[in-house]
């Protein structure tokens, strides 16, 4: 097992933190609690049961997008406007797991339609109405790095996801992409060392239909290999 510096470096931060209220007379662990506890770990939500993870297909999308392309397939203003207000509804009366699918179909739409702190919002709602899915914890990290939202608020999500799914090439390529960030801006050499064998883990286990993702996963390993050799 890591120690809460290990952790750290890794970008794993929730473990990082666990780790930390485990000696609270270290100053050290203090000055991580406090970059933790701005960050409110200790109210992030937690896995109550073990699911099937979803599979990303070979185009990159997943069966719960499948109802965002039924909606955009819509013709009619009407129909798209009844249907907007049924999956609104949902979010609002329907049980959690129906909750969680409604807002992550809305955190797509969102997004699509370029309102993207409105987007984060959605996944992270999905993500507290269905704390046991992979997906919407992925989502929500990719999304948060996407447009520069902290690292502190990006990793915890991204490693949630590995941790449910360990087998999703995605969610080791976007750990790989904060933590090279992390690296730039903090010029810590643990950094980029943990972004290189997140990148080799997000090879190992993309599958070979996966082209698209593969090739993004190539792109970053070629500039992690610039960070190494310059």
């Amino acid at each position: 097992m890591m120690n809460m510096e290990q952790y750290f470096y890794d970008g794993q931060f929730l473990k990082s933190y666990k780790a930390a209220l485990q000696d609270l007379t270290n100053e050290s662990r203090k000055q991580y609690l406090v970059i933790f506890e701005k960050y409110e770990y200790a109210n992030f939500p937690q896995p109550t049961a073990q699911l099937q993870q979803s599979i990303e297909r070979a185009n990159e999308s997943y069966e719960e997008l499948d109802e965002v392309e039924q909606l955009r397939a819509i013709q009619d203003e009407g129909q798209f406007a009844q249907t907007i207000k049924e999956l609104e509804n949902d979010a609002r009366t329907s049980d959690d797991v129906r909750k969680a699918e409604s807002f992550f179909v809305q955190a797509q739409l969102f997004l699509m339609a370029h309102h993207y702190d409105e987007s984060i919002h959605c996944f992270m709602q999905a993500v507290k109405h269905n704390p046991n899915k992979a997906l919407y914890y992925g989502f929500a990290g990719q999304t948060m790095n996407r447009f520069s939202w902290s690292p502190f608020d990006t990793l915890p999500y991204i490693e949630r996801a590995i941790d449910l799914d360990l087998q999703n090439a995605r969610w080791y390529w976007n750990k790989a992409l904060v933590l090279t960030q992390l690296y730039k801006d903090l010029q810590a050499e643990p950094f980029l060392e943990n972004a290189l064998i997140a990148i080799e883990k997000a090879i190992e286990v993309c599958r070979e239909d996966q082209i698209s993702l593969r090739n993004g996963i190539d792109s970053t390993l070629e500039n992690l290999k610039e960070y190494l050799f310059n």
